[in-house]
């Protein structure tokens, strides 16, 4: 019952159903064509019409995904219409848009920057600064010093210090993921989490409600009540009478953060499921990173927690009573940021930019779907061509085969360039590494895709300088020891119905 009700709720579903009902319309109105048919025929072209033009004139819209529902309302002018202003739009009605605005607002005026930090910033490395001016003032993400790096090449060595930060709680603990996945990781963590809140420690979680439909039960969020745990779930499926509620469900919340005390913070590509520590295998060996921050950086991650349970339940949170009281030695410096898709921004997409661009040598990328923009990849080809050398290792062993077969559409291209692509021949990767000419890293959730980069709430931090950054580059230097490099003849041996399913794919890579 569970998989049929994931099926029925599915955009695929939807659109096919959608396509169905266009069908039947095109049969139907040519039965009756001589005498409604004329008219609703040019009811529909001008839907189509309104909807096209209107499309045109957007200029905050990637080129790939305006031509994607350009060419959808077209062909298909009611369901196409029906699914741009559904969720092709960002645009949301006007009370949630000011809902979400009132919270960005009071979280960016609870952020305090450091101008002196960041002077100190621009003398060491000007080049770098302008990638933290970027984020602290468009995502509000001050850059920090101060703060202890810890970092974690995969699942298993995560885990036991995890769980041993949490035991040490005494204030509160906060933990916001998309998936939650009952199962040893998630058993012991919540172990942890119902001893803490019995001893008075505040105690609140939450998960997306899509990501974590078919991993935990109905009413979850109850039993953890009776445990002492505050829960909250972002977006759940449900019936509404309201619109918003259906646009909203193409926004998901992808973050992975855990705040302890205000003063540990944990974050990277690791969601609460067995196969992220490798007691459950699926699709290989499962390679996934995370690091833990301890000082003045954690507070970034505090307020963007805050802000979402904000939202969720509509209690204005006190900002100034979570300020970290710990201050650690580092030799670089820190910059949390969020992303949110409910503006006109792509941070997560710019900062990967930002790196692109301003690398010197080289560029190493780490990534579970390749699904580029028109911007990424030419940023990605330019830097190649201009002798920069770029690397990106993308899974050996997919987790979903038809992203995995949309991945390779983009091998030809990017090869052609001279940048250098390796499969992770152990199985899956999940991990997001972005490290570049030993200055600078970026680790966090998001993916490069379009829903990543233009859909989902993410978090990353931004490491400039620091033993961190050259733990990155060692992690993925050892990806690239474990993996397959591409060559272009492995392109050129893809058989031709996977190049035409790749041509259908890349077309609806804006969905995917």
């Amino acid at each position: 019952m569970r998989k049929l009700y994931k099926i029925l709720s599915s955009r695929s579903f939807f659109f096919a159903l959608l396509a169905l009902v266009q069908i039947s319309l095109f049969f139907w109105l040519a039965w009756r064509f001589t005498t409604i048919g004329p008219y609703t025929y040019a009811f529909m072209i001008m839907a189509a019409a309104l909807v096209v033009v209107f499309l045109l004139n957007r200029d905050d819209v990637d080129p790939s995904y305006k031509v994607m529902w350009l060419l959808v309302t077209v062909i298909l002018p009611v369901p196409g219409a029906l699914m741009y202003l559904t969720w092709g739009d960002r645009k949301l009605p006007a009370k949630v848009a000011r809902r979400f605005s009132l919270v960005e607002y009071q979280a960016a005026q609870a952020m305090r920057s450091d101008e002196q930090l960041f002077s100190v910033l621009e003398k060491a490395a000007p080049q770098l600064s302008r990638q933290a001016e970027y984020l602290g003032r468009m995502a509000a993400a001050p850059v920090y010093q101060q703060t202890d790096c810890t970092y974690f090449s995969c699942g298993e060595e995560f885990f036991p210090f995890f769980l041993k930060r949490l035991s040490e709680a005494q204030e509160c603990i906060f933990l916001e993921y998309f998936i939650i996945e009952q199962g040893e990781m998630w058993d012991k963590t919540l172990e942890i989490l119902a001893e803490r809140a019995s001893a008075g420690v505040d105690v609140r979680v939450i998960w997306d409600g899509f990501g974590s439909l078919f991993t935990l039960p109905e009413n979850y969020e109850q039993k953890l009540a009776r445990m002492g745990i505050k829960a909250r779930i972002f977006n759940p499926l449900a019936l509404s009478p309201h619109i918003s509620d259906y646009i909203m469900l193409n926004h998901r919340d992808h973050r992975k953060i855990c705040v302890v005390d205000g003063d540990v913070g944990f974050t990277g590509g690791l969601n609460f499921a067995d196969e992220y520590i490798n007691r459950k295998k699926r699709f290989g060996y499962w390679k996934d990173t995370a690091f833990c921050i301890q000082g003045p950086a954690v507070y970034s991650l505090t307020v963007t927690f805050l802000k979402m349970w904000h939202y969720l339940s509509g209690q204005v949170p006190d900002y100034n009573a979570y300020l970290p009281k710990s201050r650690g030695v580092t030799d670089g410096f820190v910059q949390p940021f969020a992303d949110t898709p409910l503006d006109d921004e792509n941070v997560s997409e710019s900062a990967y930019m930002n790196i692109i661009n301003r690398a010197k040598d080289y560029v190493y990328l780490t990534t579970p779907y390749l699904v580029l923009d028109y911007q990424l990849q030419t940023a990605l080809t330019l830097a190649a061509k201009s002798g920069v050398d770029v690397r990106i290792v993308v899974p050996g062993i997919p987790d979903k085969p038809y992203v995995y077969l949309l991945t390779r559409s983009y091998y030809r291209p990017l090869l052609q360039a001279g940048v250098k692509i390796y499969e992770y021949t152990p199985g899956f990767i999940h991990a997001k590494m972005h490290v570049s000419d030993d200055k600078v890293a970026v680790v966090g959730s998001a993916n490069l895709d379009f829903r990543s980069l233009y859909l989902h709430f993410e978090n990353c931090c931004a490491f400039y300088g620091g033993q961190i950054v050259q733990d990155v580059r060692r992690d993925v230097e050892n990806c690239f020891a474990q993996s397959r490099l591409v060559t272009m003849a492995d392109v050129n041996a893809t058989p031709r119905y996977r190049r035409i399913l790749q041509m259908i794919f890349r077309f609806f890579a804006p969905l995917m």
